[in-house]
């Protein structure tokens, strides 16, 4: 018996481009007929069947391991408690939205869960490569002056600033993951600073906050890396890449961070209304505690208007429409994630489960500040691309010197 074959890339790629699509329906074409004029739906359909057809090819049993079940099962336990909490939401609450958006995430963590059970580092790699790809499209569409705000906050293709900047982010995290892969060569991390560009031309400042959860616990690795492998090319090109960045965009980036970091931030101590957010979300909490006002209760209570609808903080969005119930939900899911990852002893865990829970804590530190529980879905699949043990391989051992043979060659 031989190996079964690998995950296409294609699939991966359907995958990735279905999920970052993010969720708008066709109505500025006329389709306005409930769930069918979501695109989510022709995405997901077609996903979902080329998933089918792949797996179907390989012979291959999605969702069977221990490890598999052991970090999905809380994650759908949570999701399935939010689209219950929808028995008890206030009678104004517009639901189709938010059940829509649990629901295509239960299919994305399905999905993604399977993927990892297969081959985990693969997929894992296949993703990086289309987030590195995503990143310098966002960079170049905004760069050329499309997509901005009104503001002057760099977006791209429909999405906010907060969208723009865990893109960006994401795309440095890529960069710095195959700068470590390919043993050092600088091609790869000369991105960063543009997509460093990008991440602060945003305007997001809870994105930057969380780019410096990250960097944190990061930054030793990488000195360890560059002391290894020679830091002085990098160190001495960084400059000239710096100098070319702040000549094509320096006014433009500078003027955003008086008027948006300094002025506004500082001075003016704006804080896009999130204090009003996490006050409002609290005495829900307080008022609701057991299991909270279901879904879309928030904006359905609180009315704070059209660009308030959600508390732009996960863990106060859960404990104001889940309760107490949904909050040990969601800390049962972040736990059980955390043990799967423990696990697998540190010198053992490969390059590309480390570099996807960098990317889950990433998004988990952003989802601190900003979106709705939608926009917290590479979050979820990140931990589970992290966490989920590929199950082994089937046919014989293969012999020494055997490309197929574990650890022979250049692991992915």
């Amino acid at each position: 018996m031989i190996d079964r074959p690998r995950p296409s890339p294609i699939i991966v790629t359907a995958a990735f481009v279905a999920t970052l699509a993010g969720h708008f329906t066709l109505t500025r074409i006329g389709l306005s007929v409930p769930v069918l004029n979501d695109v989510r739906v022709l995405f997901f359909s077609a996903v979902l069947m080329a998933f089918a057809l792949e797996i179907h090819h390989a012979g291959f049993h999605p969702l069977h391991t221990d490890s598999a079940r052991r970090t999905l099962q809380p994650v759908l336990l949570l999701f399935g408690y939010q689209l219950m909490s929808a028995a008890w939401a206030p009678p104004n609450a517009v639901i189709n939205d938010v059940m829509g958006d649990l629901i295509a995430m239960v299919v994305l963590v399905v999905v993604y869960t399977a993927l990892a059970e297969w081959d985990r580092d693969r997929v894992v790699v296949v993703t990086m490569y289309l987030q590195y790809a995503a990143a310098w499209l966002y960079f170049v569409y905004s760069a050329s002056g499309h997509g901005r705000t009104a503001a002057g906050r760099w977006a791209a293709f429909g999405g906010g600033p907060n969208v723009y900047v865990r893109v960006e982010v994401l795309g440095m995290i890529a960069a710095a993951y195959f700068y470590f892969r390919s043993g050092g060569k600088f091609a790869w991390l000369a991105a960063a600073p543009l997509f460093l560009v990008g991440a602060i031309a945003s305007g997001s400042r809870g994105g930057l906050v969380a780019l410096g959860i990250i960097v944190v616990p990061a930054f030793p690795s990488l000195v360890r890396f560059m002391r290894r492998h020679g830091a002085l090319k990098p160190l001495s090109t960084l400059p000239m890449v710096g100098a070319v960045v702040w000549l094509l965009f320096g006014d433009q980036i500078m003027l955003l961070i008086n008027n948006r970091y300094l002025a506004t931030t500082l001075q003016q101590r704006h804080t896009s209304d999130r204090d009003v957010l996490y006050e409002k979300g609290f005495w829900l909490f307080v008022e609701s505690p057991v299991f909270g006002v279901g879904v879309h209760g928030f904006y359905a209570i609180t009315n704070l208007g059209p660009g308030e609808k959600y508390v732009h903080n996960l863990p106060l969005a859960v404990a104001a429409e889940g309760g107490a119930v949904g909050v040990l939900l969601l800390l049962l899911a972040f736990w059980s994630i955390r043990a799967e990852y423990a696990r697998t002893p540190k010198p053992e865990r490969s390059r590309p489960a480390r570099a996807a829970a960098y990317c889950a804590i990433y998004i988990l530190g952003a989802s601190l500040f900003s979106g709705d529980y939608y926009d917290h879905r590479l979050m979820w699949i990140f931990f589970l691309l992290a966490t989920v043990s590929p199950a082994g391989r089937r046919g014989p051992p293969a012999p020494a010197g055997d490309p197929r043979r574990p650890g022979a060659g250049r692991a992915w």
